[in-house]
């Protein structure tokens, strides 16, 4: 099934027992409807405060008590309005939400203009001062390729010997009004990965930084050079590819 949600009010997708998570939610609504428990898979462990658009889950479900229609109704009754499932259709037994997943792409959206705007600040980043887009996107293209991402990923306490290889498919800045977007797809994301290069080049867009800097700490593999992470306000889980 797709399901969108707005993170602001959860700690991230992961069940966490100490808070709120979007699994929690989603495994209580599902359990509810279905009459049984369920344990689900994701395209897209998203973070605290991360948006999703595209999020993909899957699970295994009683035929018997399966019907996707009225399963869809339930749950929006049961989830709306932080969240909302779009589609949901039976897949092949083998099918895995993260491990048949291709590819994702993310969406960053940064408000820029002098003054923010209340009504947005839940879904952007406000950078006030003028951006040097063509500074970024040169800095972006960069990103094409196979890379370690040691540099822009914040450490796995539970995993510290995880890889920080990604593959990165396309990576660009896209101007519309007053908002600028950063979209990237890649075979994977490490923690922190996206907010952490918007971060850097929110920092060249400002002059803060130069071009050349973004591939000498992409190579330097060393966190405490690479700007702090943006905000989670504005990132969003825009899509989950499948072949």
């Amino acid at each position: 099934m797709r399901v969108a949600y707005d993170g602001g009010g959860f700690s991230g997708f992961m069940k966490n027992p100490e808070a709120r998570t979007v699994e929690q939610a989603l495994e209580m609504a599902l359990s509810e409807s279905l009459r049984h428990p369920v344990k689900l898979s994701c395209a897209g462990r998203t973070d605290r405060g991360v948006h999703a658009r595209g999020q993909v889950i899957a699970l295994d479900a009683d035929a018997s008590h399966f019907d996707a229609h009225a399963l869809g109704r339930a749950l929006n009754r049961r989830l709306g309005p932080e969240m909302a499932v779009d589609r949901i259709e039976e897949a092949p037994p083998t099918f895995d939400a993260r491990l048949s997943c291709t590819a994702r792409s993310y969406r960053y959206h940064v408000l820029n203009r002098p003054v923010g705007d209340p009504l947005r600040r839940h879904v952007t980043w406000h950078i006030p001062g003028p951006l040097d887009l063509a500074a970024m996107n040169a800095a972006a293209a960069e990103l094409i390729g196979l890379h370690d991402f040691t540099a822009f990923s914040k450490k796995n306490k539970s995993r510290p010997e995880a890889a920080s290889l990604r593959r990165v498919r396309h990576a660009e800045w896209v101007p519309k009004n007053d908002i600028v977007r950063f979209d990237i797809t890649a075979n994977a994301f490490t923690h922190q990965m996206v907010r952490s290069l918007v971060g850097m080049f929110v920092a060249i867009g400002l002059g803060r930084r130069e071009i050349g800097e973004f591939g000498e700490v992409l190579r330097g593999l060393d966190r405490g050079v690479a700007p702090g992470p943006a905000p989670p306000d504005g990132l969003v889980l825009w899509e989950a590819h499948y072949d």
